[in-house]
C-alpha cells in the first residue's frame, strides 16, 4: 500500500464535522494532526522574529494542516469558518473552529447524556459492550464529569435480569476494585462475550460435522427414465441401456434361465444313512421328512448293496404315527 492510499485510509476514520459532533471530531482530528507533526502550527502562531527557513517550514506545515482540516468538515461548516484569512494560517482556522463550536459544549453534553440514557442491553452482549465503549468516549470528549460509581452501576443495571449473565454479574460485583470504574467492567464483559462466542463456534462445528456425517450415510440412487439414460446412474453404462440399445435386451427365456439353479438338480446327493445292524426294528433311528424333492433318493442304485432288511422310521411331524421305509 503506497503513502497516498495510507493517508486516505487514515482520513476515512475521522468523522465529518457537522456542528453537533465537535467534541468527538476534535479528539480524532487532533490525534491525526499530532501524528503528522502538524498540531503545533494549529495551536501556536508563527513567531514574529522567525527566520526565513523557519517561516517557510511553518507555512508549509500550515497548508498541510488546513488541507486535512477542511477535508473533514461538511459544506455548512466549511462556509461558516473558511475565508481568506483562515486559508492562510492553520492556527486561525483552528481557533475559529473552537470559538464557533466549543461554545455549544453544554448542548453537546446534554445530547451525549441523553444518548447514554437511551443505551440499553438488547440481548446481544457484544453489541452492548461496543455501544457502552462508544458512549464512554463521547462522555470523555465533552468533558462531562460523571462519577465512575454512577457509570458502573448504570452499566450493570442496564443489563437487568438476563439469566445468562445473572450469575456472572453476581460474581463480578463481589470484587470491589472491578466495579469502581466502568472500563474494568467492560473488559470482564468482553471476556465473557468471547467465551460465549467460542462455545457457539464449537457448537456450530459439531452440528455441521453431525449433519455431514448423517448425509454421508444416505447415497442417492439415480435411475434411468422416459427412455433416457441418466449420466449419474451407477447400475449400468450407457452402452448397456436397453432403451437406446434394444438388441441387448434379453428374451424372457434367458431371464428365466438367469434365475435357474442347476446345482439343485445336478449336485451329487450325499446321504448319511443310519441302519440297524440287527434285524430288530429300532424306533430311535429316524429320518426327518423335509418335504423337498431334491432331498429324496430317486435312484435305486443307492440301495443295491444292502444284504438285509432295513427299516427306517420317517418323522413327519405327527407324534401319533410315523412312516416306515
Amino acid at each position: 500500500m503506497n503513502t497516498k492510499q495510507t493517508e486516505v485510509q487514515e482520513l476515512s476514520n475521522i468523522p465529518l464535522l457537522d456542528g453537533t459532533n465537535y467534541s468527538h471530531w476534535y479528539l480524532q482530528i487532533k490525534i491525526h494532526l499530532r501524528s503528522k507533526d502538524l498540531i503545533e502550527v494549529c495551536e501556536k502562531p508563527l513567531a514574529p522574529d522567525a527566520s526565513i527557513p523557519v517561516t517557510n517550514k511553518w507555512y508549509k506545515s500550515s497548508y498541510k494542516a488546513i488541507n486535512i482540516i477542511t477535508s473533514n468538515i461538511n459544506k455548512r461548516v466549511f462556509r461558516e469558518v473558511v475565508n481568506n484569512e483562515t486559508t492562510e494560517k492553520a492556527n486561525i482556522l483552528w481557533a475559529k473552529l473552537n470559538e464557533q463550536y466549543a461554545s455549544r459544549r453544554a448542548v453537546n453534553r446534554g445530547r451525549v447524556w441523553i444518548d447514554w440514557q437511551c443505551t440499553f442491553y438488547n440481548g446481544n452482549l457484544q453489541s452492548y459492550i461496543d455501544s457502552c465503549r462508544k458512549m464512554m468516549r463521547e462522555l470523555e470528549s465533552v468533558e462531562m464529569k460523571v462519577p465512575n460509581e454512577i457509570l458502573s452501576s448504570s452499566l450493570l443495571g442496564k443489563i437487568g435480569g438476563e439469566s445468562q449473565l445473572h450469575q456472572f454479574i453476581e460474581v463480578l460485583t463481589l470484587k470491589q476494585e472491578l466495579i469502581e470504574k466502568p472500563n474494568p467492567i467492560l473488559n470482564r464483559l468482553q471476556d465473557f462475550a468471547n467465551l460465549l462466542l467460542t462455545k457457539n463456534i464449537e457448537k456450530d462445528k459439531n452440528h455441521s460435522a453431525l449433519f455431514s456425517a448423517s448425509n454421508e450415510q444416505f447415497n442417492k440412487v439415480y435411475y434411468c427414465s422416459n427412455g433416457r439414460h441418466d449420466q449419474q446412474c451407477t447400475t449400468h453404462q450407457k452402452e448397456e441401456f436397453w432403451a437406446e440399445n434394444p438388441h441387448l435386451r434379453p428374451s424372457r427365456r434367458e431371464k428365466k434361465r438367469k434365475f435357474f439353479n442347476p446345482s439343485a438338480h445336478l449336485s451329487v446327493a450325499t446321504a448319511l444313512i443310519t441302519s440297524s445292524l440287527s434285524q430288530k426294528e429300532n424306533l430311535n433311528d429316524l429320518v426327518v421328512d423335509c418335504d423337498a424333492t431334491h432331498h429324496m433318493f430317486n435312484n435305486k442304485d443307492f440301495f443295491h448293496s444292502l444284504s438285509f432288511s432295513v427299516k427306517i422310521n420317517i418323522a413327519t411331524g405327527d407324534v401319533n404315527s410315523t412312516l416306515t421305509a
